[in-house]
């Protein structure tokens, strides 16, 4: 009864709240305006990542003992710091190097008091378990990394809202079948918000979910595929758990380092905004944001399943395959798009040649 409980719960209490967010942001005039950077062409409210957060955090509260919840306490005190990070960022933008100061601090706090860390791989690439320290820091490392990884995805109306219900989705099930409850009571919860969230973020949107929501949904799935990643009891059908994690990860995973290479090999600042995400890409290619985010959760989904299907192979070569399909499909996209760009251009003749032509004749 728990699990439906905190489903119903998260989606009601964001499904709530929305209508509310939207009018309350629109009356005061807080909005997310178009400029030469961003794809909307709308000014839209851009805190409906306070519904999402009140959504979960009011199911776990009617959902979970309070003898469960003061187990959380960490992994929830991080959480909420992140929220007020996002809020504050989405109110007036924070320095990359202020919002990395408490990524840091929130991770540190569920790492090293909370207790969820990455103690090894799984035997990949040789490695059965981490040096001591050495986890802990690198458990932060993920997590930041990822934090801002999903925040990066989320570029597109509905996008990141179904990257959140499938890994939520996923994950709940992971540890219901473990017997983990109140880790699936956690991951259904998100997944309820962000169905809820998605009846409003669909293209065309009504409300974006911000920073506010994009680090909170970072954060916290990160934290439970940690949790699934390190469980003793992982389902039966699992045997390959840092690949199915990297599975549920891959669009932001692949995302994150494709810009970050394209600014590097481009001289820029790795932070700096652009419209080389993979979501701009299919943009490009013509689709709108429904095809695009259709296109992104089906690969997301078919990825997953194929991981599953063929783990048994072994981790490493589970994700060899799987980083190759997956570059490959990048880079086609990516040729399609440069190709696409230069019949586009052939097609415009220069002003000077037309007068050129023109003296020419006479």
């Amino acid at each position: 009864m728990i699990l439906p409980l905190a489903i119903a719960t998260s989606f009601l209490v964001t499904l709530t709240l929305m209508p509310v967010i939207i009018r309350l942001f629109r009356s005061i005039d807080l909005l997310d305006r178009p400029d030469k950077r961003k794809i909307h062409s709308i000014s839209t409210p851009s805190l409906g990542g306070i519904g999402i957060f009140m959504g979960i955090l009011l199911a776990l509260l009617i959902s979970i003992t309070f003898a469960d919840l003061a187990s959380q306490k960490y992994f929830l005190g991080g959480t909420i710091l992140i929220f007020l990070l996002g809020v504050r960022d989405d109110l007036s933008s924070l320095q990359a190097n202020h919002k990395l100061v408490v990524q840091i601090f929130s991770a540190t706090l569920i790492v090293f008091f909370g207790g969820i860390k990455i103690s090894g791989l799984n035997g990949l690439f040789g490695v059965e378990t981490f040096p001591w320290v050495f986890d802990e820091l690198f458990t932060v490392f993920v997590i930041v990394v990822m934090t801002n990884a999903f925040n990066l995805i989320d570029g597109i109306d509905g996008l990141a809202g179904c990257i959140a219900l499938i890994i939520a989705s996923f994950l709940g099930w992971a540890a219901y079948q473990s017997g983990y409850l109140v880790d699936s009571a956690i991951a259904c919860s998100i997944a309820g918000a962000s169905l809820a969230f998605l009846l409003y973020n669909w293209y065309p949107s009504k409300v974006f979910m911000g920073d506010t929501g994009s680090m909170v949904f970072g954060f916290m799935l990160t934290a439970l595929m940690i949790k699934f990643l390190t469980t003793p009891s992982p389902p039966s059908v699992i045997l390959s758990p840092v690949a199915t994690s990297l599975a549920l990860f891959v669009l932001p995973v692949y995302d994150t380092l494709r810009v970050f290479l394209i600014r590097f090999f481009t001289g820029r600042h790795p932070l700096s905004p652009d419209r080389n995400h993979i979501h701009h890409v299919l943009l490009k290619l013509g689709l709108n944001h429904a095809q695009a985010t259709i296109c992104l959760i089906g690969y997301n989904i078919l990825i997953i399943m194929l991981v599953v299907t063929f783990q048994e192979i072994g981790e490493l070569w589970v994700m060899l395959a799987m980083t190759l399909v997956t570059v490959t499909i990048g880079v086609l996209l990516d040729r399609k798009v440069i190709k696409r760009e230069a019949n586009r251009l052939s097609k415009i003749v220069p002003p000077e040649i037309k007068l050129s032509k023109e003296h020419t004749s006479v």
